[in-house]
């Protein structure tokens, strides 16, 4: 599901009016200005941010290339455009439908930000600047959430590093400028943040309570390396992939043990006793080391011992099998929320 767009849109901005933003010289001359943002409300109460902008080369290239919609003066926005506009980001439409989302949310903006109709024949050109994609996970129960999400706190990581863990949400790169992927109870997060209607709120609730919500934030570094038509779903479990699972297991670690060389024994015994192994070596020789008792003995020596479980039926469940329990349909009484303010 498309749970957030940042990005410049080729249509029509002319009749937009908005401030400016400026910065002062001591002595009152003008060193920098730039449009305001100005908000835009849905009809759910759910706002994107817009403003003025002028079109990129790539734009331009774009609308010359495949005859889109460019024009000199057009939109930045920034916002969830699934809330803008059914008022709940719980199912909702796919990324690989960004371009008829784009033009639904244009043609729900007020006459004073958008003075037409576009026709769905006017493609725009565009420019993305952060392009969010999540899914679902059904595991089968409210508690099995929570108990996933302490499991990869301590039992995962990614190139960018260990996870990071921040009022319930599990994070792989939170501050990475290509891509993060972050994982909560949607549950717990709509109580916090619910809608305006009782009614739909129990609806979301009922039909949430034993989902664990991914999300994958793609950047405009990442997002360059990405083809128009590969937008969807699918990139989560390709970047899911690259995180580290790590468990250890009581049978795993007595056999593995002994095919260890003295050297990781070593480094094993001062990581049992508390000590941070990593400062023993040159990074690159504890990655190696690393790696080795990782394969041999499920055991993550970057991560501190007491913060790993060794119970053996303690484990997070693979990546085929939280594919298999991916959620693409909701109930009826859910689902036909979707797009339902029309």
């Amino acid at each position: 599901m498309l749970d957030w767009y940042s990005g410049i849109v080729g249509y029509d901005a002319s009749a937009l009016a908005v401030g400016r933003v400026l910065r002062l010289c001591p002595d009152g001359s003008i060193e920098w200005e730039r449009p305001a943002w100005e908000t835009v409300e849905g009809s759910y109460s759910a706002g994107v941010q817009v403003t003025r902008s002028s079109p990129t080369s790539g734009m331009l290239q774009q609308s010359i290339e495949n005859d889109l919609h460019c024009h000199p003066v057009c939109y930045r926005i920034s916002g969830n455009p699934t809330k803008f506009l059914q008022g709940h980001n719980l199912g909702g439409p796919s990324v690989s439908m960004l371009t008829t989302v784009l033009w639904d949310l244009f043609n729900h903006f007020p006459v004073e930000v958008s003075d037409r109709d576009y026709s769905f024949d006017e493609v725009p050109s565009t420019s993305h600047n952060r392009i969010d994609i999540t899914t679902h996970v059904d595991l089968g129960n409210h508690d099995q959430v929570h108990r996933w999400l302490r499991l990869a706190e301590h039992s995962s990581r990614s190139r960018h590093g260990r996870a990071i863990a921040s009022s319930g949400t599990v994070y792989w790169g939170k501050n990475s400028r290509r891509w993060t992927i972050k994982a909560y109870c949607k549950h717990c997060e709509l109580k916090k943040h619910p809608p305006e209607s009782p009614e739909l709120l129990a609806l979301l609730l009922d039909a949430s309570a034993s989902l664990l919500r991914i999300e994958l934030t793609l950047r405009s570094l990442e997002l360059k390396n990405i083809e128009a038509g590969r937008l969807n779903e699918n990139l989560i479990w390709e970047y899911f992939k690259r995180i580290e699972v790590h468990q250890m297991t009581e049978t795993k670690l007595h056999e593995g043990i002994s095919e260890l060389r003295g050297v990781h024994q070593l480094l094993l015994t001062n990581w049992y006793r508390g000590e941070d192994v990593a400062l023993l070596f040159n990074r690159m020789t504890f990655y190696r080391y690393r790696k080795a008792i990782i394969e041999a003995t499920g055991i993550d020596v970057s991560i501190p011992r007491d913060e790993q479980s060794d119970n053996a039926t303690d484990a997070l469940i693979d990546l085929d099998e939280m594919m298999k329990r991916e959620v693409k349909e909701f109930p009826q009484d859910v689902q036909r929320t979707l797009w339902g303010h029309r």
